[in-house]
């Protein structure tokens, strides 16, 4: 028989089981990759309407026959550096508050590789592609201390050693055709469908881990108890997508795509433990994941005007609605916005920039009690919207070979709950005395922390899009 305790804990490891991305709080969603055009990540991920880059065909498999091009290939690289600062309220003796105190940093590298290949002839195209789609990656340490004073230059001792690491990619193996209708004519216009396959195997484990002074600080006779989480699943499933891209003219052309609701199959396991403690034995659950992971239905559209000028400039703009409420009634619908512009400069080097606003969702939980005393779930859904300017260039290597730099930096600033509740380092809990053992000052209150006294997260990512595209 499950205790009362290990079934609020199942439930909120259950509810909680997509949380980790670069962003360890990140959404349901994981961290979407985007484009892995370098050329229009540069231009902000504005990419509907792309009659250039081979891997324009992974956004929008009408960009195929679009290209005019007999074949094409491409490989990329993205490289992410994620860093998170987390801060809690800094009071003074007289509860004014001070500044924001930061009690962890995270700084962390990731990087995945993609390849796209098509070919066109008569007006009618087929290619395929592999790239990664949503990233599950993320480590976090947070080091425990106790509340000694700093004299002598010595820091307070180590308690105990937090550590969330999250490893897992879901990727994208995509076939599609496409066709352009009338291409001897003035204004062309292009149909494109796209059937992929989506897999992907996600690990995370939490773990908190003793440190020996603690130990050895409450002595050999009283057990301190490691607390480890660990879940493992697969997803797996098809996704379908339609696409058109339709020529206005020689300087205005405009494309869109269709991505209806995609459900993919998310199996694997849930593993609890909590070491033994004074009169508690050892805390163990096991609980098999069998259950639906929801994509919601994306619709895009987009639009490349290339005025008349010596610069060769292109702007680019696409328009993004998501119907984020098909995953949950907790969750809005959304729109997300890209843009950027290129232009020639001296000798035809060319210059991108853009940038891009979008908003995800932030899932979370939150063990309370009702009016009568009862053990409670809250669900939070908290929306954050993430500014990104991007810029790059490329340069020819060869007649048909090019070499595409894009660079990205996104920023964004909320509030979550603590990762890790201080009510555990409550030694007293442990060795069943009146005072603590592990915190010289004994008027301190060892509480978790809820949404009445979140932490405050502050995020930036530095990232790098390369590719090589050969076109003939």
């Amino acid at each position: 028989m499950l205790s009362n305790k290990s079934l609020i804990l199942i439930s909120l490891l259950i509810a909680a089981s997509a949380l980790s991305a670069w962003s360890i709080t990140d959404t349901y969603f994981g961290n979407p990759y985007g484009t892995l055009d370098a050329r229009i990540y540069a231009l902000g991920g504005a990419g509907m309407f792309n009659q250039f880059g081979p891997f324009g065909i992974a956004d929008n498999p009408a960009n195929l026959t679009l290209m005019k091009k007999t074949l094409g290939v491409a490989v990329n690289t993205y490289i992410d550096r994620n860093e998170d600062d987390r801060a809690i309220p800094l009071y003074n003796s007289f509860d004014n508050y001070v500044d924001d105190a930061v009690i962890s940093s995270n700084v962390n590298f990731f990087d995945r590789h993609a390849v796209a290949v098509g070919a066109s002839y008569l007006g009618i195209g087929v290619g395929a592609y592999y790239k990664p789609y949503l990233s599950f990656d993320g480590d976090y340490k947070e080091e425990v201390r106790n509340n000694r004073n700093t004299d002598n230059d010595g820091f307070p001792e180590k308690l105990a050693m937090n550590s969330i690491e999250s490893e897992g990619t879901l990727y994208k193996t995509g076939f599609l055709a496409s066709f352009n209708f009338n291409p001897q004519g003035e204004h062309p216009w292009n149909l494109g469908v796209d059937v992929a396959q989506l897999k992907g195997s996600i690990e995370r484990e939490k773990t908190i881990r003793w440190t020996n002074w603690a130990v050895q600080q409450v002595g050999t006779s009283v057990k301190l108890p490691d607390y480890t989480d660990t879940e493992k699943y697969d997803l797996s499933g098809q996704q379908w997508k339609v696409g058109g891209a339709f020529q206005l003219s020689s300087r205005l052309g405009i494309g869109a795509t269709f991505t209806p609701k995609t459900v993919l199959d998310k199996t694997g396991s849930l593993y609890h433990n909590r070491g033994a403690y004074l009169n508690h034995g050892v805390d163990s659950t096991n609980v098999v994941i069998d259950e639906n992971y929801t994509l919601p239905t994306d619709l895009r559209v987009g639009l490349s005007y290339m005025p008349r000028n010596v610069m060769h400039t292109v702007f680019n703009l696409d328009l993004e609605y998501v119907l984020n409420s098909q995953i949950s009634e907790l969750y809005d619908n959304t729109l997300n916005l890209y843009a950027g512009v290129e232009h020639h400069i001296t000798n035809r080097i060319p210059f991108r920039m853009g940038f891009n606003a979008v908003n995800s969702y932030f899932f979370t939980t939150e063990a309370t009690v009702d009016n009568d005393n009862n053990p409670v779930t809250v669900y939070y859904a908290k929306k954050v919207l993430t500014p990104m300017f991007t810029a790059g260039s490329s340069v020819k290597l060869m007649e048909n070979l090019t070499a595409d730099l894009g660079f990205g930096y996104s920023w964004r600033e909320y509030e979550a709950v603590d990762l890790f509740g201080d009510a555990y380092y409550d030694d007293r809990q442990y060795t069943g005395s009146t005072s603590y053992v592990l915190w010289p000052n004994s008027h301190i209150s060892l509480a978790n922390r809820g949404w009445e006294n979140p932490d405050k997260v502050r995020e930036n990512n530095i990232s790098l899009n390369a590719g090589l595209s050969f076109t003939w």
